[in-house]
């Protein structure tokens, strides 16, 4: 597919190579350190600003032509496809009803992220489609698995790990952080359905904070940068821990919340509040660090390493509140889970998220953020299990990134495809 095209133009004095660290008076605001042009890039991409309708309407109105296709995949390929392999005969109308009538995912959503379904029906406004459709497509993520769960009684990660086939989604993170400067790297894979439909959007918001984000177009975020208070967060799917989507907000939400809080600290608080739909693992990162929360149904639980680095998959490794259907498969029911005396299983069913950590961590532990630049580590996530492209049998869509953040500058290196696919964007920014 034809994407139109973006790239960064930094306005920092003489340009980004120009500038140091001292001496720094001239510097624009935020909003003006870079603009999107759409002539050389892999995304899609938009700049808006305004109230959230309004914003959401700019980014529908511009991705229209690949809203509505990518829509229909989500629809057509993605749930239709879902169902008939559950051996049901229900189809997308099915589920679009089941998920309006049977789960409280709206409703949740309009009590405590208002200003975000406004975003969402002006996408739906500008792109000239139904809200309806457009917000259930907002929640592709792991909130569709939940939602076909409760459905067809099928838990679908679940059986493809005990069928040892390689999950559709997976995501990868790792990061390392000295002396006030810190350098990280993850990926945003989901299901091929989006291949092609990436986006980078730069949100201004009312009150000058400015947010870059990829995504696929027409929903609210995928990953990001607060770009005005220099941090950046991922979250990384956590299939094994307790959902609800009759009273949780989904996860879409969250990741707006967490960009938006204005600080890692206050991201941090929010999570120890939120009652979410899935159960993830999330990581928030600044100058000083990475500190990761895996947040399910009923509980938070902060995850800790040995060392000044993280490495993150989507096995849960600290918060015991396994869901219903792991519990079952795992004889665990009615027992308080201790993470530390998981049975084998648990891990064979994980293998790949465990393999991707133990990787991850046998590269970065001990490093420093200069050692680890963004070509060190593009050679670390171009290896598999880590790097896994879009094939005829691997239904896997890549964002990659590169984040390095010190106590002035925080620079984000993005890409459309997986690693070591398509060359990095790039984006200097001195933040406040």
């Amino acid at each position: 597919m034809k994407k139109l095209a973006v790239i960064s133009t930094l306005i920092l004095g003489l340009g980004c190579g120009a500038v140091n660290a001292e001496g720094l008076t001239g510097i624009p605001p935020v909003e003006h350190q870079f603009t999107l042009n759409d002539s050389a890039s892999e995304f899609f991409t938009v700049e808006v600003s305004g109230s959230n309708y309004q914003r959401g309407f700019q980014q529908g109105q511009a991705l229209k032509r690949v809203i509505r296709p990518t829509i229909n995949r989500f629809k057509y390929d993605m749930i239709n496809e879902f169902l008939k392999m559950a051996g049901t005969d229900y189809n997308y109308q099915d589920y679009k009803k089941f998920f309006y009538e049977q789960t409280g995912l709206l409703k949740t959503a309009q009590e405590q992220a208002p200003d975000l379904v406004d975003e969402i029906r002006g996408i739906a406004d500008g792109a000239g489609l139904p809200f309806d459709d457009v917000f259930a497509y907002n929640l592709n993520f792991d909130e569709t698995f939940w939602v076909l769960e409760k459905m067809t009684g099928m838990d679908a990660m679940l059986a493809m790990e005990l069928a040892n086939e390689l999950p559709d989604g997976h995501c990868s993170m790792g990061s390392v952080w000295k002396d006030g400067k810190a350098s990280l790297a993850y990926t945003l894979d989901w299901t091929r359905h989006f291949e092609g439909s990436q986006a980078l959007i730069k949100h201004v918001k009312p009150n000058g904070d400015v947010l870059l984000m990829t995504t696929y177009a027409g929903t609210l975020i995928g990953h990001g940068i607060n770009a005005t208070h220099g941090y950046t967060f991922t979250p990384h799917s956590k299939f094994q821990i307790e959902h609800d989507v009759d009273h949780g907000l989904a996860q879409i939400f969250i990741y707006r919340k967490l960009i938006e809080a204005g600080s890692t600290d206050k991201a941090i608080a929010y999570l120890h509040k939120v009652h979410p739909a899935a159960g993830l693992g999330y990581t928030l990162t600044d100058k000083n660090g990475t500190r990761t929360v895996e947040v399910s149904a009923n509980k938070a639980v902060e995850y800790k390493t040995d060392g000044n680095y993280m490495a993150v998959a989507n096995v849960a490794r600290v918060n015991n509140d396994l869901s219903s259907s792991y519990r079952q498969t795992l004889g665990l029911q009615g027992k308080e889970v201790d993470m530390s005396k998981l049975p084998a299983r648990y891990w064979k069913f994980n293998h790949d998220s465990t393999e991707r950590v133990d990787l991850i961590t046998k590269t970065i532990k001990g490093k420093t953020p200069q050692q680890m630049t963004p070509g060190k580590w593009q050679e670390l996530f171009v290896q598999h299990p880590i790097n896994k492209p879009v094939n005829e049998k691997i239904a896997t869509s890549n964002l990659w990134h590169t984040v390095e953040i010190d106590s002035e500058f925080i620079e984000y290196n993005v890409s459309a495809g997986n690693p070591g696919n398509l060359e990095f964007e790039n984006f200097r920014v001195k933040y406040n």
